[in-house]
């Protein structure tokens, strides 16, 4: 059972019993029914939890070791949920595992293998109290497998990312980020497609020497920032000379609200 049920349990047991103590008669001084107080004790629960949260946000729970186990496969999709706190990746799992790492606040995965094809979900736990919200927050510390192609999806919140998959063999890469400070230096082989999506952020990419890059900016109150002496621009286009023919390419696509970015 996860936190979540047991809070609701207990808040139907309080209810429950409350409305019995109603039905046998039994009143409180003035005349009031037990009931009459559950709505008043539940608002000044709520209250002081949200107090208390302010204070507690703030610290770095213990982390837990966990693993995602390969399963045989030969490719791979990963898709990461991520809220308040640090995210940081990079390579070194092992043969037989497709990531693994430490969890503080941690972490829930699905794995399904399709084929030859594992499907990856990993997300934090179900909040303490689904419908106020939570103030949990989650420094993941992941090593991804350098040797299986993998379709990597990034989906963040207010946090701060540190992501090195230069030594990864990526197929394609998405990246949506809220209020956010993001840094990722980008894979050094093969041809793929990065796709960025940006609300108030920070963004730094770093295009390995080996690789060369395509950018297709659509940005509103956002600040660009490309080496031209890597990249020149034609039009919109950022782009390497040998982009058509390289053996290692990435085509980037940005689209940004008021973000500042730098592509270097």
């Amino acid at each position: 059972m996860n936190r979540s049920s047991l809070f609701w349990g207990a808040v139907l047991l309080l209810l429950g019993g409350l409305m019995l103590a109603g039905q046998m008669g039994v009143r409180l001084p003035g005349g009031a029914t037990p009931m009459a107080f559950f709505w008043p004790l539940v608002l000044i629960f709520f209250g002081g939890w949200m107090v208390l949260s302010v204070f507690m946000r703030g610290k770095s729970p213990v982390g837990e070791s966990a693993s995602v186990s390969l399963q045989g496969a030969s490719e791979a999709s990963v898709r990461v949920n991520h809220g308040a706190g640090e995210l940081r990746i990079g390579s070194g799992a092992g043969m037989d595992e497709l990531a693994n790492g430490v969890f503080s606040g941690g972490l829930e995965q699905d794995s399904r293998l399709n084929g030859s094809r594992l499907e990856v979900r990993l997300n934090p736990p179900q909040p303490n109290f689904p419908f106020f919200g939570h103030w949990d927050r989650y420094d993941w510390d992941m090593r991804l497998n350098a040797n299986i192609p993998t379709a990597r999806t990034l989906q963040m919140g207010a946090n701060k990312t540190e992501a090195d998959l230069h030594d990864l063999r990526l197929t394609s890469l998405k990246v949506e980020t809220g209020a956010s400070e993001t840094r990722i230096r980008l894979p050094a082989q093969g041809r793929l497609r990065a796709d960025f999506s940006l609300g108030a952020a920070s963004l730094n990419l770093t295009v390995p020497a080996e690789m060369a890059a395509r950018i297709r900016a659509t940005t509103g109150a956002a600040s660009l920032s490309v080496d031209t002496s890597r990249f020149p621009r034609t039009g919109d286009v950022y782009q390497s000379p040998d982009f058509e023919t390289a053996a290692n390419a990435i085509e980037i696509k940005i689209d940004a609200g008021a973000a500042d970015i730098k592509v270097s």
